[in-house]
């Protein structure tokens, strides 16, 4: 495999130093931010999608690497799940076959910003992956393991797509994943500030660390009793948080953030209660039995 091609497909320019790649890795600023979209997808596992958090909206995420001497990891302490008809990216998935396959849904990928295959009108490409051999790292994540850039690696898309445009909400979705273990790591952004490359290629790259998501956690929570779910109304509230009715069984209630941590819990009075955070929240009755969770963002 040639290094050369590595960096020309990327627009690279490989040639710094120890203390200015250093200095990357420590004034990032952009950042990597979890969005669960599923508990008990697959059973027992939580799907989550990691976006970019950008700057500026049009700021342009243009590529996602690792090599060498600035790996790019997405770890899990168990497997990612990978259904069999689903590929590395979402380049070929159609919504139509979720309905025959429908745990295709929860198919673990890597992207820019796209979560089905591109539409051209809207301005969308295709997700590149470098090298062309995948068996340097496409093949030991699609097989379930560790997605790991630790040689020469990279998926991408170029200025000019809209996949990679951070938009008004300011975010970029890099990937989904389905696991029942603590994903962690990092992963090197190639950024376009305000569209725009920089002469230097090391002034558009930053090292960010992936914030620690314990999805077996959060799945842990969302089990049921067999007398079966209670009744749960959900209704938004202005200052952004929710007011919850609920069934006279369930005498109080936790909210855990999508870490598995708990943030947020109270009691419920005359079959009410609010929450402010977003997160899994979970009905208990008195024997702190679990009747039902739900994710809210």
């Amino acid at each position: 495999m040639s290094r050369l091609l590595f960096r020309t497909v990327l627009v690279f320019l490989f040639s710094w130093s120890v203390s200015t790649v250093a200095a990357q890795q420590q004034t990032a600023p952009y950042s990597l931010e979890w969005e669960v979209v599923a508990v008990d997808s697959i059973p027992g596992m939580t799907t989550a999608r990691l976006y970019a958090k950008l700057v500026n909206p049009t700021d342009y995420l243009t590529s996602v690497s690792g090599w060498d001497e600035m790996e790019g990891q997405v770890l899990t302490t168990t497997s990612f799940y990978q259904h069999p008809d689903g590929w590395a990216t979402p380049n070929n998935n159609n919504p139509l076959l979720f309905v025959p396959l429908p745990d295709l849904r929860w198919d673990s990928w890597i992207t820019i910003g796209i979560d089905v295959a591109p539409n051209g009108v809207a301005g969308e490409i295709p997700v590149g992956l470098f090298p062309p051999q995948t068996d340097l790292w496409v093949d030991q994540f699609e097989a379930g393991g560790s997605l790991v850039m630790d040689i020469d690696g990279a998926w991408f898309v170029t200025l000019g797509s809209s996949n990679g445009t951070a938009g008004d909400d300011l975010r970029v979705l890099v990937g989904q994943f389905t696991t029942d273990g603590v994903i962690s790591g990092q992963l090197n952004l190639q950024v376009f500030s305000e569209g725009v490359a920089a002469d230097d290629f090391l002034d558009d790259v930053y090292s960010v660390p992936i914030p620690e998501f314990d999805a077996g956690s959060v799945s842990s929570v969302n089990h049921r009793p067999s007398a079966g779910e209670v009744k749960w109304g959900l209704f938004p509230l202005e200052n952004g948080g929710y007011r919850h009715d609920v069934d006279p069984r369930v005498t109080h209630w936790f909210t855990v953030d999508f870490s598995g941590k708990s943030i947020e819990e109270g009691r419920v009075r005359n079959g009410r209660f609010e929450t402010t955070k977003s997160g899994v929240v979970v009905l208990k009755g008195a024997r702190d039995q679990v009747f039902n969770s739900r994710v809210l963002r």
